[in-house]
């Protein structure tokens, strides 16, 4: 087999929310190399991320794939959209996204992402800062489908988050720059999204609206699947087991 899986995590997360799934994966003959994304490294400093965008973390992924051969990239929400644009230039095996941020022009928020997100954003030196999420927002925002005894371990595991990241992701077609949009046009590997019903940072309509506009493009291989026993966090979610034996048995009829 031979593939290599990158693994790409999101915001405020690191290399290690993939552990629940990495086992299975190498089981099942697959090299995986999760990364830590610039700044994000453990140690580092907790405001090491400032001033980083999606293009310093996209450049970053297609470095860590030099040298190797048949990869398939895995990103889970910001590391979605990052997996995404690093598809373009990497022309990947596969393309695995969990709970995956959505490029331009779909613009992803909703009122109910608002109540996790608004005092973030309300703060006007955000897009040059980092930001932290308060206990009750990551539970609200992540967890709200990992079991409740759980969700405080979880949340000690997080860490900040590029403000100007946050920026570019979160506002769709408002982005001027352009920063996060995806030629999807390009990428012909094929392709599958596992959303939750219940996410409440990237939500299922916003998969949903993904799945429409790349499905009118000729010859994509785009499959998405919606769970109604999920939300954000899927790695950490009690059916996880079955998500990665899902996505092991979809790369095998690729």
């Amino acid at each position: 087999m031979n593939k290599t899986l990158i693994l790409i995590h999101g915001m405020w997360s690191q290399a290690a929310v993939w552990n629940p799934w990495i086992p299975a994966l190498q089981n099942a003959g697959y090299n995986t190399l999760a990364l830590n994304l610039p700044g994000h490294e453990p140690g580092a400093s907790p405001t090491a991320m400032k001033g980083l965008g999606l293009a310093d973390y996209v450049a970053h992924v297609v470095q860590a794939a030099q040298g190797h051969s048949d990869v398939v990239l895995v990103g889970h929400s910001m590391g979605g959209l990052i997996a995404q644009q690093a598809a373009v230039q990497l022309q990947p095996k596969a393309l695995v996204l969990v709970s995956s941020a959505v490029p331009a022009p779909i613009f992803p928020l909703r009122l109910n992402t608002l109540l996790g997100t608004l005092r973030s954003f309300s703060r006007p030196e955000l897009y040059w800062s980092t930001l932290a999420l308060t206990q009750w927002e990551a539970n609200y925002l992540l967890y709200n489908k990992v079991p409740e005894h759980e969700r405080t371990a979880q949340y000690n595991s997080l860490i900040r988050e590029s403000g100007r990241a946050a920026y570019q992701l979160a506002f769709g077609g408002l982005n001027l720059a352009g920063s996060n949009r995806v030629d999807w046009a390009a990428i012909t590997c094929p392709v599958l999204y596992l959303a939750g019903k219940h996410d409440r940072i990237v939500p299922a309509s916003a998969a949903q609206a993904l799945a429409k506009r790349v499905g009118n493009i000729p010859g994509s291989l785009f499959e998405l699947h919606v769970f109604e026993e999920h939300a954000h966090m899927m790695m950490v979610e009690e059916s996880s087991r079955k998500r990665v034996n899902e996505i092991l048995s979809w790369l095998s009829s690729q």
